[in-house]
């Protein structure tokens, strides 16, 4: 594969837009579908939580998020205005009831208030992060003091084997996102580890992928 057309495929990886954005949303929903299935059983929802996600895409997994429990409240945020439109439209209907919204913000300046946050997640998004600790600050911030906050990624030496990652990714294992997580002031609670059944193949090589899911608090 050429390499300016990997570099183009990084590039949406990290903020998806126009045709090519919307059609690696899609991509993304099926290769990751496992990954986000688990991180919404990791978020453990109960009724009238305040749900951020960070990264929403497309927002194809939000009706599994809001059918886990009552009066649930999900905000989807994402620096991809084309994301945010596509997520709105798809989810119409969540919007409309007021279950749902999108904002088109960063990571590091979210548009909620002091400790009002229930639960905040993310999937695949911290190998773009400029300044972890920035992000996760602002985390910190809107996070209620018994809160939550669970990021999974696939593992760096996972990464590794996509042709696409070489290209403004960086590369967490286990011991780098709860060093991290520590040192910004959150207890790490557990962390989840799963190599996928079905199997991938890229370049030719045939390989089951993995992911990480780490739940922690502030604290």
């Amino acid at each position: 594969m050429e390499e300016d057309l990997l570099k183009e495929i990084a590039a949406q990886l990290r903020k998806p837009n126009g045709e090519m954005g919307a059609d690696v949303a899609t991509r993304m929903n099926e290769g990751n579908r496992e990954m986000n299935m688990a991180t919404i059983d990791a978020l453990d929802i109960q009724d009238h939580q305040q749900i951020v996600e960070i990264g929403m895409g497309n927002g194809f997994f939000v009706k599994e998020i809001l059918s886990r429990a009552e009066n649930v409240n999900y905000t989807g945020c994402d620096y991809s205005e084309d994301m945010v439109n596509a997520a709105s439209t798809l989810n119409a209907e969540f919007v409309t009831k007021g279950n749902a919204r999108f904002v088109k913000t960063t990571a590091d300046e979210l548009p909620f208030e002091f400790h009002s946050i229930d639960t905040l997640f993310t999937v695949n998004t911290l190998y773009f992060w400029d300044d972890p600790s920035t992000t996760l600050s602002e985390f910190m911030k809107v996070l209620k003091p018994d809160g939550k906050l669970v990021i999974t990624i696939r593992p760096g030496h996972c990464l590794k084997k996509y042709p696409t990652t070489k290209y403004n990714f960086t590369h967490y294992e286990r011991e780098d996102l709860t060093m991290l997580l520590e040192k910004n002031q959150f207890q790490v609670l557990k962390c989840i580890e799963v190599t996928e059944q079905q199997k991938v193949e890229i370049l030719g090589e045939s390989f089951a992928s993995e992911f990480l899911v780490v739940v922690a608090r502030p604290g």
